[in-house]
């Protein structure tokens, strides 16, 4: 099984070669990118990005994932922006959040990688059946945007483990059970075997 460990253990830090040096001394054998601007500005593709690809290349360690974001700004929410939310109702947000995230896809462009983790909601929400139909028009546009631009990656659901009937679970539920008829074809391996990708959370992951 190989080891991989997130760079959110360094989210408050900017991403810089030293600290993954860092955590492959620490024995990771591949890397998630988690993707929050404060610490790694994916819009910079010019300096940081390239500054990090240069890392994988020079290393021939693998990046496995990035985490999508969880919000737009460089202060982590903080200073009171709203949450990169695929399931939101609102059309303009959800849109906002689409084009976010496929800010952070286009990391592939330096650095292939293999997987997107998504959350599908947000905390402290209450379920509603629009949020699965939103999320599950966000999934199917950004495997989308990621077939027209070429990026070979699969969507994992991140889902929290603390309560098993919020509502991302059970939006991630619903999702998967569409997906297995018209969303995400490809499959990933699983501790229950060869899933569809939508299906293999990320703590399924091996």
């Amino acid at each position: 099984m190989q080891k991989a460990v997130s760079t959110y253990v360094y989210v408050k830090e900017r991403l810089h070669p030293g600290l993954l040096d860092a955590l492959v001394r620490g024995g990771a054998q591949a890397i998630e990118i988690f993707a929050a601007r404060q610490h790694l500005d994916y819009a910079n593709r010019k300096q940081h990005v390239r500054e990090i690809a240069d890392w994988f290349r020079s290393t021939g360690i693998p990046l496995n994932s990035v985490h999508s974001p969880l919000y737009g700004d460089y202060e982590f929410g903080r200073a009171g922006a709203p949450p990169v939310n695929v399931a939101s109702t609102d059309r303009a947000g959800r849109i906002e959040a689409m084009d976010e995230i496929k800010r952070a896809l286009e990391i592939a462009e330096q650095i292939p990688f293999r997987f997107l983790v998504q959350h599908l909601g947000t905390n402290n929400e209450s379920f509603d059946e629009r949020k699965l139909e939103a999320a599950m028009t966000s999934v199917e546009h950004l495997r989308a945007f990621g077939v027209q631009a070429e990026r070979a990656f699969a969507l994992l659901d991140r889902q929290r483990p603390h309560d098993r009937f919020s509502c991302d679970r059970r939006i991630s539920a619903g999702v998967r059970r569409r997906c297995f008829d018209r969303c995400l074809e490809r499959t990933v391996p699983s501790r229950r075997g060869i899933l569809p990708v939508a299906a293999a959370t990320a703590g399924e992951r091996t």
